[in-house]
C-alpha cells in the first residue's frame, strides 16, 4: 500500500509530520481530517528518507523519554481512555520532536489494526524486545494496564541505577580530564618559555629539569602530532570495540580489572535478575525470557554465558544446573535459582535477587569512587608536582649562585 508523508496542525502548537499508509492521496487526506488534524501538505513517500529520519530520531531518544512515555500511557489507559486516544494525547504533550514522530507512528499502526506489541516491535532501538513481549502477554491476558505499570517500574529502576553509576563516576572522570589537560598545557605552552631562559645561562641543570626540558621541546614542536595520534588511537579503539571479537575481548578484560570488574558483574546480575524476573512474572515462557534477557545484557562475556545457559535449558536442563557451568554468575545466584525452581516461584525470587544486587551495586560504586578519588588526586598531584619542582630547581640553584 502506498505511503504518504504529511504535515498537519492541531491547535496552536507546532506542525506535526509523519508517514501513513492509504490507498490514494485523497484517502490519506480524509483519514487525517477524521483524526482531527488540519492538513498543510501531503505527498507520496518513497520510504528511504523515512528510514534515515526515523533512525536519527531513535538514536536521540533517551531512556528518560521512554520512561515518561510509558508512565503517561499507563495513567491514561488506566483512566479508561482508548489506546489510540491515549497515544494521540501523549503526542500532543511530548516536548521531544523525535519522540513525537515515534508516538505518532505507534498511533497510526494501532489505528490501522496492528496490535500494540507489534507496533512497538517496529522500533527496536527504542523499545527492546522485552517490552513488546510483556505487552503481548498483557494484551493476550487482558491485563495491559497492569503490564504497563510493571514496565514503568522496571524502567524507573533501570534509570535510577544508571543515574547512580553516572553521578558517582562523574567526579573522578572530571579530575582525570582536568589533570591531563593541565599537564598538556603546562608541557606544551607554559614550561617551554622557562626552558629558553635556562638555556641562556649555560648552567649545569639537574636531571629532572633536563627530562622536562626534553619533553617540553618535543611537545612544543609536535603537540599537534600528539593530539592526532591520540584521536587516531581513540577512533581505532572505537572501531575495534564495534566488532564482535573486540567487544568480547574488552568485556572479558573489564571483568578482570580489580574493583571495576566487580561493579560491572554486580550491575549485570541486577539487570539479568530484573529482566528475567519481570518476564517470567508476566507469563512469558522460560526459553523466550532467557533469549530476551541475553539481548539486554551489555557485557558480551556474561551474555555469551547466558546464551549457553539458554541452550542447555532448551535441551531439558534446569536453570540452576545450567548456571553452574558459568564463570561470571556467582554461587549465590545459582542457589537462589535452585530455591526458586523448588518452590515454583522463579520470577519472584529472581526479582528479589535483582533488588539485592541493586543495593550491592550502589555500595560497590560508592566504594570504587571513594578509592579512585584519592588515587587520582595523588597521581595527578604527583605528576604536576614533579613538573613544577623540575622547573623550580634551576631557579633556586641560579639564585644561590648569584647570592
Amino acid at each position: 500500500m502506498p505511503r504518504f508523508r504529511y504535515e498537519v496542525k492541531k491547535g496552536p502548537g507546532k506542525p506535526l509530520t509523519g508517514v501513513l499508509e492509504a490507498e490514494t492521496q485523497r484517502a490519506a487526506l480524509a483519514r487525517l481530517r477524521d483524526m482531527g488534524y488540519v492538513p498543510i501538505s501531503i505527498k507520496e513517500h518513497t520510504g528511504g528518507e523515512e528510514k534515515d529520519t526515523l533512525r536519527q530520531a531513535l538514536q536521540r531518544i533517551r531512556l528518560q523519554d521512554r520512561n515518561v512515555f510509558f508512565r503517561q500511557l499507563a495513567n491514561l489507559f488506566e483512566s479508561g481512555m482508548t489506546l489510540t486516544r491515549a497515544l494521540s494525547t501523549i503526542a500532543q504533550q511530548t516536548q521531544n520532536p523525535k519522540m513525537i514522530a515515534v508516538v505518532e507512528r505507534l498511533r497510526e499502526d494501532v489505528q490501522g489494526g496492528t496490535t500494540f506489541a507489534e507496533a512497538l516491535e517496529h522500533h527496536p532501538q527504542i523499545f527492546p524486545t522485552m517490552y513488546s513481549n510483556l505487552v503481548r502477554a498483557g494484551e493476550s491476558g487482558g491485563m495491559l494496564d497492569e503490564v504497563l505499570w510493571r514496565i514503568v517500574a522496571f524502567g524507573e529502576q533501570e534509570e535510577e541505577l544508571r543515574g547512580k553509576a553516572k553521578s558517582a563516576l562523574a567526579y573522578p572522570v572530571f579530575l582525570l580530564i582536568m589533570g591531563v589537560a593541565a599537564v598538556f598545557i603546562l608541557v606544551s605552552f607554559v614550561f617551554p618559555k622557562f626552558t629558553k631562559v635556562f638555556e641562556d645561562f649555560n648552567a649545569t641543570l639537574p636531571w629532572p629539569t633536563l627530562v622536562v626540558m626534553a619533553l617540553c621541546d618535543f611537545m612544543e614542536r609536535y603537540w599537534w602530532a600528539v593530539l592526532l595520534v591520540i584521536v587516531g588511537v581513540v577512533l581505532v579503539l572505537m572501531k575495534w570495540l564495534k566488532t564482535e571479537s573486540g567487544r568480547m575481548s574488552f568485556d572479558v578484560f573489564i571483568l578482570k580489572v580489580p574493583v571495576v570488574g566487580q561493579v560491572v558483574q554486580k550491575y549485570q546480575m541486577a539487570q539479568f535478575g530484573r529482566v528475567l524476573g519481570t518476564l517470567l512474572d508476566n507469563g512469558v515462557p522460560v526459553l523466550t525470557s532467557l533469549r530476551i534477557t541475553v539481548q539486554t545484557l551489555s557485557n558480551a562475556a556474561i551474555a555469551a554465558e547466558l546464551d549457553a545457559v539458554h541452550n542447555r535449558v532448551a535441551e531439558g536442563e534446569s536453570i540452576s544446573n545450567s548456571l553452574q557451568h558459568t564463570r561470571h554468575f556467582p554461587p549465590v545466584v545459582v542457589s537462589m535459582f535452585a530455591v526458586g525452581e523448588e518452590s515454583g516461584r522463579v520470577g519472584a525470587v529472581t526479582k528479589r535477587m535483582a533488588d539485592a544486587y541493586d543495593n550491592e551495586v550502589d555500595r560497590a560504586v560508592k566504594t570504587m569512587t571513594a578509592l579512585f578519588e584519592p588515587i587520582m588526586i595523588v597521581v595527578m598531584g604527583g605528576v604536576i608536582g614533579f613538573l613544577v619542582i623540575a622547573m623550580l630547581l634551576p631557579m633556586l640553584t641560579l639564585s644561590a649562585n648569584v647570592g
